[in-house]
């Protein structure tokens, strides 16, 4: 069974016309759809878009948004004013009760709701993603960056370590030596070094980053939505088989095999 993302309530308000441009906003994220490109962009700018409770939620009722409409093809998770997300905004964590498990629990809860989504989603790294912010780029399909654009794995240096379940995701891209030198070390990882050991995936200058994607989304429309879903499910839990079944029944076949 292929896993469904299920609505939510969120502080956001009322979205423009849906035909082929609709635009969102909330008090620290903005969502846009562009036909089949939804944008999400973190845009705090005080915080340099760092990852608070209420941001966290509302990204995560974007996100399930997207997962509702059958129209988008790739959801673009990027960041305004140069950053892309400068990490977990751990005071304000601090304040909800037991603030520890809660910043985990609902940090690696809204990785997951990206990973999981039924379309690729892809980080587009204008700037520095730091700490928590590197683990929300891990969380997407694909990583774009600019060129002066760092992923930086500062968690040890407070002490800490990945909580959003960017540990194993780092690990599954780099292999267990290489993540762990990034992570004890303390690691700014460049565009270049990124896309040599597979973090990212190509370096675009951070002006172009969003014409990429509407290339990327458009190339996407040729795709059944259902079988893409299908393909990420399968590539995720290595169940082929199941993702297969799933979609057998919605099979579309031309007049002639093979044309």
């Amino acid at each position: 069974m292929l896993a469904r993302i299920s609505p939510a309530s969120a502080p956001i308000t009322t979205p423009a016309s849906r035909r082929g441009y609709a635009v969102a906003m909330s008090a620290t994220v903005r969502f846009e759809v562009r036909g089949p490109l939804a944008i999400i962009t973190l845009d705090d700018p005080p915080t340099r878009n760092a990852l608070g409770p209420e941001t966290a939620d509302q990204l995560a009722a974007f996100a399930r948004q997207v997962a509702l409409d059958d129209d988008v093809r790739l959801v673009a998770l990027t960041g305004a004013n140069g950053v892309f997300c400068s990490g977990a905004a751990i005071r304000d964590w601090e304040q909800l009760p037991d603030a520890g498990a809660t910043l985990t629990d609902r940090g690696t809860a809204l990785c997951d709701l990206l990973e999981q989504l039924p379309v690729p989603v892809v980080a587009l790294l204008g700037g520095h993603a730091v700490g928590g912010g590197a683990e929300l780029a891990l969380a997407a399909d694909w990583r774009i960056v600019a060129p002066a654009a760092q992923l930086r794995f500062v968690h040890a240096g407070f002490g800490l370590i990945p909580g959003f379940g960017g540990l194993a995701r780092l690990e599954l891209l780099v292999g267990r030596s290489r993540a762990l030198r990034y992570l004890a070390s303390r690691a700014s990882v460049s565009a270049d070094e990124a896309v040599t050991v597979g973090l990212a995936d190509e370096v675009v200058a951070a002006d172009e980053q969003v014409a990429w994607a509407v290339a990327a989304a458009e190339q996407l429309q040729g795709a059944d939505r259902g079988a893409v879903a299908a393909i990420k499910h399968a590539l995720a839990t290595g169940d082929e088989r199941s993702a297969f079944l799933h979609v057998w029944p919605d099979r579309r076949l031309p007049d002639r095999l093979g044309s």
